[in-house]
Order: structure tokens, then sequence, then C-alpha cells
């Protein structure tokens, strides 16, 4: 038998690969996104919802505590323990979304996972930007296209989201209790939506903007996303993210059937953006540019490194990609042309599609919505095509 000798350096680069692996698996991707139809009323969508993903509810929440003690240097539950007593999310919630509040107890039933823990779940973008100061952690790319005489509006994006969520992709088709509004919402087991789009139609995709002011009392950006897919015309979806309070920085690209329209929010402010006069077309990443709400924590790391708000932390190569695809084509911009952008890797430094891609969705907001929607990176995973049952 041969004798294998490894070196010091081989030794130690091992022993870390696999502790990186044990602490954080990423699961296989699967070719196909996994489907789950739920109905009733919230509660009893939310107890399905618990019971038929609780072993992948379970698997995640643990990965994304050990997420949580990696980034914050604490104890996960010591940490969910005090955030949730230093912020009150919960008043924002009772007021403007009190189903969604029906349908986490039903989760927790579910999957038998304490309430408190599967509520502080929710707050993805809030425990980014209320916490520690990572406001280089997301990278999401959001595109949206007027309606143009036969063709649709169409509303994309590349959800990129931590590598632990990766392989648990899912498709929750939502039947509305006493309607027949329908919603397709892409999430995680255990989560209640990161972007979605309903049958009226209505859509929304996010992308978070941790430069702006923050609230510890708004409704946080999971519950936006569901409480625009609860609209049944995209005038009161846009008057909907007018009239709450926000929780935290956030561009959403709210779509209906003629137009797409973009906002950055904050605590204080509402701003629609346009990209540039008489645009058809909205797209966007992760940096203001209409909102200056700034919070005082991006302020002063400005400060620190001696740069202005115009230039900003670092450079975002994806938004340059999307304004040399988008800015100046003469060409209509079909699904196609949506599916080669949010598949680019134009730059080599964070691309449009990069290792962070969870999923991409493009939303057909016609007469018979369609949402084409991928369980993964879209230059690696085929897409798929989903109808509403009801118009």
């Amino acid at each position: 038998m041969k004798r294998i000798i490894l070196s010091k350096k081989k030794i130690i680069f091992i022993a870390l690969f696999v502790f990186a692996i044990t602490l954080f698996p990423v699961r296989s991707p699967s070719k196909s996104i996994k489907y789950v139809v739920l109905e009733g009323s919230p509660y009893n969508r939310g107890l399905y919802h618990g019971k038929t993903l609780k072993k992948d509810i379970i698997e995640l929440i643990r990965k994304w505590k050990k997420y949580l003690n990696r980034v914050f240097k604490i104890e996960a539950d010591l940490y969910i323990r005090n955030f949730l007593e230093k912020t009150d999310f919960m008043s924002g919630i009772k007021k403007w979304t009190p189903e969604l509040l029906e349908e986490i107890k039903g989760i927790s039933d579910g999957s038998g996972i304490h309430f408190n823990t599967i509520y502080a779940y929710q707050l993805l973008d809030e425990i980014w930007v209320h916490g520690k100061d990572v406001l280089d952690n997301h990278h999401c790319t959001g595109i949206g296209v007027n309606r143009q005489g036969e063709t649709p509006t169409l509303a994309a994006q590349n959800m990129d989201i931590p590598t632990f969520y990766h392989g648990y992709q899912i498709l929750f088709h939502i039947k509305h209790e006493k309607s027949d509004m329908e919603s397709f919402v892409l999430s995680a087991p255990g989560y209640i939506g990161l972007n979605g789009m309903n049958n009226c139609p209505v859509s929304i995709h996010c992308n978070a903007l941790q430069q702006l002011e923050y609230s510890g009392d708004g409704l946080p950006v999971a519950f936006i996303v569901r409480g625009v897919l609860m609209q049944n015309s995209h005038k009161k979806a846009v008057d909907f993210i007018h009239t709450i309070k926000h929780a935290s920085g956030q561009n959403y690209i709210i779509s209906g059937i003629n137009k797409s329209l973009s906002f950055e929010c904050s605590a204080q402010k509402v701003s629609q953006y346009i990209p540039f006069k008489g645009a058809e077309i909205t797209y966007h990443t992760n940096h203001p540019l209409a909102n200056d709400n700034y919070n005082t924590k991006y302020l002063k790391r400005l400060k620190q490194k001696g740069r202005t708000i115009e230039q900003g932390l670092y450079t975002c190569y994806r938004f340059l990609s999307l304004e040399k695809r988008l800015k100046n084509r003469t060409e209509p911009i079909d699904i196609e042309v949506i599916k080669s952008t949010l598949s680019s890797h134009d730059t080599g430094k964070w691309d449009i599609c990069n290792k962070s891609t969870f999923s991409c969705t493009i939303m057909v907001l016609s007469e018979k919505p369609e949402l084409h929607i991928t369980a993964g990176p879209p230059d690696t995973t085929p897409f798929e095509t989903f109808k509403f049952s009801k118009k």
C-alpha cells in the first residue's frame, strides 16, 4: 500500500475545511424548486407550513443560530433575547399586518420551535442593520420594465442571501381565505417571504439599503413583502409602503399591470427612484440614489474612511453592469434580455450573478400573470414557470 504523507500546512488546511463544512454545511442545489400550497386561515397556513417543513425548519434555524454566533460573537439565544427586548417591531406588525402574526404562531406550533425564535427568524434584514455593522452583506439586484403595448410589465430580481440558506429554496403558493386572491412567494422553510407576486397582479422585489435610517418600532421587511401582496391593486400597494413606518432601509420595486416603480424607504422618508428622465424601466442594487435619510452609523464609517456620500463605501459593480446593459438599450427588454442580465458575470469583482445568488425570479404582470423562477443562480439553474389557478 502506498503511504501518503501530508505536510503540516496540508493537515491544517484539511482541518479548517472540515470545520467549515461542519459549521455551515451547504445542501446540494436542486434542479426543481420545492413547491408548497398554503391555504385557509393565517394560523392554519402557518400550522401546515410548520408541520410540513418541520425537519428543514429545524435544520435551517440551527444553521442560522450558528451564523448569529459567528457574526455577533455571542450565544445566539442570548442575542435573540436581547434583540427582542431592545426593539418593538411587534407593535408595527399588530397595526399593519396582524394576520401575519397569526401565521407565525402557526409556524411555531407546527414546527415545535419557540415563538420568539420563529419571530426573530423573520427579522432577516433588521438583525443585520440593527446589529453589528455589516453594510456589505446584501447583494440583491432588481429590475422593473413598464408595459409597452402588447408587451406586459416585467419585474425581476436575483435574491442574494447568505449561503447557509442555499439548498432550501421554496415557493409558497398562498390561497387567501374567503378570496380569489392567490400569491406566489419565494422563501425558505420557516420564513414568511423574500419576494413575490399575486394574481391581481401586484409584485414586490426588495434590495437592502443598510446605509439609510432604521427604526426599532417599524414594520420589518418580510412583513412589508407579504403586506404588499395582500393588496389587490398597484395603487394600494404603493399607498401601503407610504403609509407604514419602515424598520430598515430598503429599495422596493413594486409592479402592476401597467408600471414598475422603485422606492427607496427609510424610517423617515420614502423617495421614488427614476434612473433617468423619461425612463420606462427601473433597476437597483444596494446603494441609496434618491433617499438622503442616512443613519449615523453609516455616516461615521464614511468619515473614518475619508469618503464622501457620493463615493460611498465601495463601488457597486452590479449597478454599473445594469446601466451598461439596460440604460441606452434601443431594442425591447423582454424575458430573455432579463435572464441574460441576471445571469451575467461582467466584472469578475462582484457580479450580478454571484456566489450568494439564492434564486432568480422574473414576474410577468399581464392579464394572465406568471412566475419564472430558479432554485439557484440563473446561470446554472433552469427556470420553471408557475401560473395561478384563478385570475
